[in-house]
């Protein structure tokens, strides 16, 4: 069996019997297959980055690189330096690694100033180092918001006084870099003045503002007592979206357990009062009175002349003669009798307060799908009974809480759905999952093409084949020299001896195929330095 060297000779013999353009033409096809395939390993092989931080500061940039360098990972700075990025399969385990490592540290340190203690600072230096530390705390805590670019806290303390009435507040400002395309959302800007309120001793809400860099005043205090119009519609909005999913929800889990997952799909439109309300209502009973108020007088005239029994006086003389109502009774001169009385008319006071948010009306509308059969390895809709129908739409209206006194408004119809996609949730794992295994798959694959498509064609054609034809080459080789020197001893009457290397080159002409093979011959056999006329 050849070995490699053999190869190696055969490939040399070949290319010195080329031309020049056929070694020109071979050379070139050489050079591109080979620099096809290292273009497609190339490719194949590269590395994917990804970012490990972005918009970060250039001292933590240059902190993060040492730390790659020292541990021979690679990466590839972007974005001015501002960007570092790593492998992507590397990006979660080198982040662990990089907290675990202090980095990045931020453009403010935290409460990591008292780390290091020193025994020689005064207290005015602790208390600004200790406000420092609660303003870098602070920023670090706010740039974790994903709309947030970056934060600066500045929080202004006075100096505390003994007397209360020259006491003066805390006041802090918020100036957020926020991210291009992205606003932050009032509830979020709340969470943060409640944060930044609750962190700082002494510091209200009243006293802080939150700004952001392009200028816009993202928190401004409104006292309560006073009405906000735009707070109120955004507080409308977001109860009616809340009462629309709540029903929603209702009714998608109770069709969704009876039908199946994807079966149904149900919108909700509620209407609802947001009017203040107030009535005052006073009604007056005329049947039911009552006694509001009675005042009863009587006044009595005596005579003053009347007289009783000598040597006893006058209320006791009359008790002994026993007519003491008689005896006042005959000194009544005059008598007066006064009696008023007071009515009044039943009356009810009613003051009733609307509450806000009232339901006026509800719309649903509930698609239901139908069911399907194999018929001829297809797919075949089918409606759903109207029986069915009929107890799905039951089933919504006592979900629902329908009512024909506000005027609510029911829908369900059966109609076929489109076939649904793969979910946005697992797509970005299959994708994952295929780069890993794409890349050993791709390489195993271009390794078998050029053996198969470049390599095994070229041993055919310029090796294995040479091989095969040595027999019947040496056999053409003995004929076409058994001619020529058949022909050369012959002699030829009447005629001059022709030259012998004219006969030959005339015969080469004629048989190429022959006459080369008879030169290969000829350099295969041992002694081939020998002279050919010998032969």
């Amino acid at each position: 069996m050849a070995g490699a060297k053999d190869y190696i000779e055969q490939l040399k013999t070949l290319f010195t019997n080329m031309d020049r353009r056929q070694q020109l033409i071979a050379g070139g096809v050489v050079l591109f297959v080979l620099a096809g395939f290292a273009a497609l390993v190339f490719f194949t092989n590269r590395v994917d980055y990804a970012t490990l931080y972005s918009d970060i500061d250039q001292a933590d940039a240059a902190d993060i690189v040492k730390w790659l360098k020292d541990e021979n990972i690679p990466y590839r700075l972007a974005h001015g330096g501002t960007t570092v990025q790593v492998p992507a399969e590397k990006v979660y385990d080198i982040r662990l690694a990089l907290a675990g490592a202090g980095l990045p540290s931020g453009k403010t340190p935290g409460f990591s100033l008292f780390d290091k203690t020193n025994l020689g600072a005064t207290d005015f230096v602790q208390r600004v180092n200790y406000q420092r530390a609660l303003q870098g705390e602070l920023e670090k805590t706010i740039e974790r918001f994903p709309q947030v670019k970056s934060a600066r806290v500045h929080v202004a303390s006075p100096k505390e006084s003994l007397f209360v009435s020259e006491r003066q507040p805390v006041t802090a400002s918020v100036v957020l870099t926020l991210k291009r395309g992205t606003e932050m959302s009032p509830e979020q800007v709340k969470s943060i003045v409640h944060l930044v309120a609750s962190a700082v001793p002494r510091l209200h809400k009243e006293h802080i503002s939150v700004v952001d860099t392009s200028g816009n005043v993202l928190y401004e205090y409104r006292d309560k007592s006073l009405p906000d119009q735009a707070a109120m519609t955004s507080a409308q909005l977001v109860y009616q979206r809340r009462l629309e999913e709540y029903y929603k929800h209702k009714i998608s889990t109770m069709l969704e357990d009876a039908l199946g997952q994807g079966k149904a799909v149900v919108q909700v439109s509620a209407d609802i009062d947001f009017d203040h309300t107030e009535v005052n209502e006073e009604r007056f009973d005329p049947d039911t009175i009552a006694v509001r108020s009675e005042q009863l007088s009587e006044q009595k005239e005596y005579d003053k002349n009347a007289g009783g029994i000598p040597g006893v006086k006058g209320g006791l003389a009359n008790k002994l003669q026993g007519n003491l109502n008689s005896a006042e009774a005959q000194n009544v001169i005059s008598k007066k009798k006064d009696e008023t009385r007071n009515y009044e008319v039943s009356r009810v006071q009613r003051q009733t307060r609307a509450a806000l948010g009232r339901l006026k009306r509800l719309s649903v509308g509930v698609l239901v799908d139908g069911t399907y059969t194999e018929k001829d390895g297809k797919k075949v809709y089918t409606p759903r009974a109207p029986e069915e129908m009929a107890k799905l739409q039951n089933i919504v209206r006592a979900a629902m809480g329908f009512s024909e006194e506000r005027g609510d408004d029911l829908s369900v119809q059966n109609v076929p759905f489109t076939k649904t996609v793969t979910s946005a949730a697992t797509l970005p794992q299959i994708l994952d999952v295929g780069v890993k295994v794409l890349k050993p798959v791709s390489n195993l694959l271009l390794a078998i093409l050029f053996i198969f498509l470049v390599l095994r064609p070229l041993l055919n054609k310029y090796v294995l084949a040479e091989k095969e034809k040595e027999p019947g080459e040496e056999e053409a080789a003995g004929m076409l020299e058994g001619d020529l020197l058949a022909e050369a001893e012959t002699p030829i009457p009447f005629e001059p001896t022709p030259d012998a290397t004219q006969e030959l080159r005339d015969l080469a002409n004629d048989y190429p195929e022959r006459a080369a093979a008879l030169i290969k011959v000829w350099l295969r056999e041992k002694g081939g330095g020998e002279d050919v006329s010998n032969k």
